[in-house]
Formats: C-alpha cells, sequence, structure tokens
C-alpha cells in the first residue's frame, strides 16, 4: 500500500515538473521569437538605408541618425496609459528586455522626419490596443529643452515583412510598432503600427516632479 502511495505521488510530481516547464518553454520561445523578429526588421531598415517607394509625404533620400547601440536616449509617455517608458538606441534582445527600442536608421524628435519605436507586445506595449486615434503620445530626450507631443492619427495592422513604416517622411511623424496579435505563441505574423503626426512642443516641467518623463 505505501509503495502504491509513493509511486502516486512520484507521478503527480513528474507531471506537474513537466507541465511547468512546457509552460516556460513556450514563455521563453515567445520572448526569443519577438526579439528575432524585431533584430530582423532593424537590420533590414539598415540595409536598405530607410528607403521604400510610394507615397506622397515620402523622401527620395533618408536623413538617418547615428547613435551607439543601447544608449539611453529619452522616454515615451502615453497620458491616456500614464505610462512612461525608457527608450534606448537599437531593438536587438538586450534593448528591448530594458524598454522600447529606437529603430537604427530612424531619425529623433525634432530632426523633422519618421521616428520609430519597437517593443515586446508582452511587456512595454502589452496595453497598446488601448490607444485610440485621436490620443497623444509625448516623446522626451535625454538633455532636451522639451516634450515632442504627437498625436495619433491611424492604426493600422500590416505583414511582419512589410518595412513600409520606416519610409522616409516630409514632415515628422512618431510610428510605434509591436507584434500582432497580442496573444499570439510564437512568431508573430503580424505588426500593430500606431501612426501619428507632430502637434507641438510641452515644456516637461509643466508635467509636475511626480511624472517627469525623462530623469
Amino acid at each position: 500500500m505505501r509503495e502504491r502511495f509513493w509511486t502516486i505521488v512520484l507521478w503527480i510530481v513528474m507531471v506537474t515538473g513537466a507541465a511547468l516547464f512546457l509552460g516556460s518553454g513556450l514563455l521563453y520561445w515567445q520572448g526569443i521569437s519577438a526579439v528575432e523578429d524585431r533584430s530582423e526588421f532593424g537590420s533590414k531598415v539598415e540595409e536598405r538605408g530607410g528607403q521604400e517607394s510610394g507615397g506622397e509625404d515620402e523622401l527620395a533620400e533618408p536623413m538617418a541618425v547615428s547613435l551607439e547601440a543601447g544608449e539611453e536616449i529619452g522616454a515615451v509617455y502615453f497620458p491616456d496609459l500614464e505610462i512612461s517608458i525608457p527608450v534606448f538606441e537599437g531593438v536587438s534582445e538586450e534593448e528591448l528586455a530594458r524598454g522600447v527600442g529606437h529603430v537604427p536608421g530612424t531619425l529623433l524628435p525634432g530632426d523633422g522626419g519618421n521616428i520609430v519605436l519597437s517593443g515586446h507586445r508582452d511587456t512595454v506595449f502589452r496595453r497598446l490596443e488601448e490607444l485610440e486615434v485621436g490620443d497623444k503620445v509625448m516623446v522626451g530626450l535625454r538633455g532636451g529643452d522639451g516634450l515632442s507631443v504627437y498625436k495619433i492619427n491611424r492604426i493600422r495592422i500590416v505583414d511582419k515583412n512589410d518595412t513600409s513604416v520606416v519610409v522616409p517622411r516630409a514632415r515628422e511623424v512618431l510610428t510605434i510598432t509591436t507584434c500582432y496579435p497580442f496573444t499570439f505563441i510564437g512568431r508573430a505574423p503580424e505588426r500593430y503600427v500606431v501612426e501619428t503626426e507632430f502637434i507641438g512642443m510641452e515644456d516637461e516641467k509643466q508635467k509636475g516632479s511626480d511624472d517627469a518623463l525623462v530623469h
């Protein structure tokens, strides 16, 4: 009787362990897939020099900035979500584990063009779907003189290989992208893209010391 009891206990332990292992493996694969997708995306941007055809607001030649990979360049603030997230240069696993990544080969606020930010759907951008057209997004640069304010004018879903989101623009725009669907396990087949237009500057001090964007 005792041997049967310990056999049952052993089986319970083995089944529980296997379940935990499989669950952890799925979460790990989801995270790695998102990093790989975004790394490939950033590489395509650098290889293409930010160029893509079509669209009356596009520029013939890109105007890219040069920053050191992993450098903290500022923060992005979503007033409607009351969330502020640090922004780092690059879209490798290291940068995306720390916050939002600035896609290499795209511009910075104030440079007049397309600024592209990317982040994980299950961490920093897990609430991105809550944003609506008309909502504001603010970006502050370290050492900057204020916050660049943008208004969301379009939200769309594109194929993961669609690089049109990084096309240079004639006017300043902020493009935010993450993997989609948000609950997809593994390599997500699409991208969730939030497109905004620049509407002006705001003094960071007006936000108050409790929720200052850039420290």
